[in-house]
């Protein structure tokens, strides 16, 4: 079993995958409707020693009903000492093992956030994943999207020839320059939403959306896909909502976040610049002026709600 990486990775400064957790928050609300408030949802996740999703999604949210799941038995202990709210349950539970014995089938929300590569034992996962959403329920899967472990230092044939043994027809397709690390992200991508696909397939009393699509970078890429299981009469109008509020998700391709690394000055010009109505503001001038591009722009406007803002005290 690979080690945790909450004993060697600070997860204190992680400006894209924080994006990505307040883009999430945004994507549940979609789902509120008259009886059906978020809130009343549970949420299983992996929570490791900082359950920074689970903060946000008890503060903003109001979920309360919490399992996080910690498969390192070494961790387990600090995950369960660091556990900020009493309602989270901290299991030391593969996810696997966990999806085969719970009977709970309240409206949940499963983010089964790996940092693993992808294998056949996440691909497992999002099988079951299909039989246990209820209609109504999310779930999203993140892993990186860069060749795992050893594929790291394999040929792109091998690299193929090692994808098409271990996932199947999940990997029905490739070719070696989809092997390529310029191209893994888009692989991953493609097989997991090819893995979502299969395991709702049976499903006759909804269908999956797989609307929540990201790639972000802040040591090395991931890549997470997810989702609404909605009821056929409620599809239309989740995507609508998503549509509306979410706009820059609906490409054809992962929304990548793009770290900008912006200065406190700067992002105050950022704000009134995309904020200003009309032509270019003197703030976009200014800011243009200190080397900044269109699609610097494009991606502070789709993203202003969800940057997070880290402060450094001198002492």
């Amino acid at each position: 079993m690979k080690e945790s990486t909450a004993k060697f990775i600070a997860y204190s400064l992680r400006p894209a995958k924080q994006t990505e957790r307040r883009l999430l928050l945004d994507f549940l609300k979609c789902a509120n409707e008259p009886g059906a408030s978020v809130s009343e949802y549970r949420y299983v996740g992996m929570g490791g020693t900082m359950f920074y999703d689970f903060h946000l999604l008890h503060r903003f949210l109001g979920v309360s009903r919490m399992i996080s799941l910690e498969r390192d038995s070494e961790t387990h202990p600090r995950s369960r000492f660091n556990c900020p709210f009493e309602f989270i349950a901290v299991k030391n539970e593969t996810v696997a093992s966990f999806l085969a014995n719970d009977t709970d089938n309240a409206r949940t929300i499963y983010w089964l956030d790996y940092d693993d590569g992808l294998g056949p034992d996440i691909a497992a996962d999002i099988t079951s994943l299909g039989t246990r959403v209820t209609v109504g329920g999310f779930a999203f899967v993140t892993v990186c999207a860069h060749p795992p472990g050893i594929l790291g230092k394999q040929t792109r044939d091998q690299r193929l020839e090692s994808f098409q043994e271990s996932l199947g027809g999940l990997a029905a397709g490739l070719t070696a320059d989809d092997m390529e690390i310029a191209n893994f992200p888009a692989t991953v991508h493609q097989i997991l939403l090819a893995a979502f696909t299969n395991a709702f397939s049976s499903r006759s009393d909804g269908v999956f959306q797989s609307l929540f699509r990201v790639e972000y970078k802040d040591s090395v890429p991931m890549v997470t896909v997810g989702g609404c299981f909605t009821s056929q009469g409620h599809a239309k109008g989740f995507s609508d909502r998503v549509r509306t509020d979410l706009p820059f998700l609906m490409g054809s391709q992962p929304y990548k976040i793009r770290n900008l690394n912006l200065t406190d000055r700067e992002r105050v010009l950022f704000d009134m610049a995309v904020t200003t109505a009309g032509g270019a503001s003197q703030h976009e001038k200014s800011l243009k002026a200190l080397g900044f591009r269109k699609r610097d722009f494009d991606a502070y406007r789709d993203l202003i709600r969800f940057l997070p803002r880290y402060h450094e005290s001198i002492i």
